[in-house]
């Protein structure tokens, strides 16, 4: 009984901004649940989530009714006064995306440079045109297109979503599971990102195209954060491809 006289307070507080009134739903309810999950994810709604933990597509359906949310795509959506998570939805919905390159650095600190835009690597026998032809890839909040970048001379697919940076997906060699970590999106839901090790890797190949400063503060703030690591590295290395790039800068850094 105390238990359930203080936890009224404390769910008020904590759901507040996900309740249509001040009344809390019965705890043991499937709205209060809903409810609990959308405060979980930050207001952002993913059908097999909500599935996954007992809430039916009958259920959703009225609570998206009841609650006025979004509709991003197919089976995701978000409540009126929450921020998209870009990034979060896209792993959700291309659960093989992973954050690479420039963006994975600034998420590992190992860049102060701010992304402009997030770089997600699919697997490189992904047709990416997927991403754009299909019915869901244009609408109020989220659309997805491809571009020709003059630099690097290639077409490259972009899906943006409203309120977000631009993601910029690209191709890129298998990421196993032991080249994934989970961080934290800006708006604090899990996200894979790759590896210190696969992101210095995938920053070296030639068509990475990052700048040379960011290469070079990148891999002296991995071995300020990991300097015990140097053949995890150089392992890595070698299975992209690199190794002979990464022991030139080794040694001009003078960190071999």
């Amino acid at each position: 009984e105390v238990i359930h006289i203080l936890s009224e307070p404390y769910f008020n507080k904590k759901l507040k901004d996900y309740l249509i009134g001040d009344e809390l739903p019965p705890t043991d309810s499937v709205e209060f649940l809903f409810l609990v999950q959308a405060q979980k994810y930050n207001g952002n709604i993913v059908r097999k989530i909500m599935n996954k933990v007992g809430i039916s597509d009958y259920y959703l359906k009225k609570f998206i009714y009841k609650y006025d949310l979004r509709e991003i795509s197919s089976g995701i959506y978000i409540f009126p006064s929450k921020p998209i998570d870009g990034p979060y939805l896209f792993q959700l919905q291309y659960s093989k995306a992973v954050i690479s390159h420039e963006t994975a650095l600034y998420y590992l600190d190992l860049t102060d440079v701010i992304p402009k835009r997030t770089i997600m690597s699919m697997p490189k026998k992904y047709k990416l045109s997927q991403l754009y032809s299909t019915k869901n890839s244009h609408g109020d909040y989220k659309k997805s297109y491809s571009t020709f970048d003059s630099y690097k001379e290639k077409e490259e697919v972009v899906v943006e979503y409203s309120e977000n940076d631009p993601i910029l997906v690209v191709n890129n060699e298998l990421i196993v599971t032991d080249q994934k970590v989970q961080k934290k999106s800006f708006n604090d839901n899990p996200l894979f990102v790759t590896s210190p090790e696969r992101t210095i890797s995938d920053v070296l190949k030639p068509n990475s195209h990052t700048e040379e400063e960011i290469k070079v503060e990148a891999i002296k703030k991995y071995f300020e954060l990991y300097p015990s690591n140097t053949i995890k590295l150089r392992r890595t290395a070698k299975q992209q491809n690199v190794l002979r790039k990464l022991d030139e800068y080794l040694w001009n850094l003078r960190l071999d």
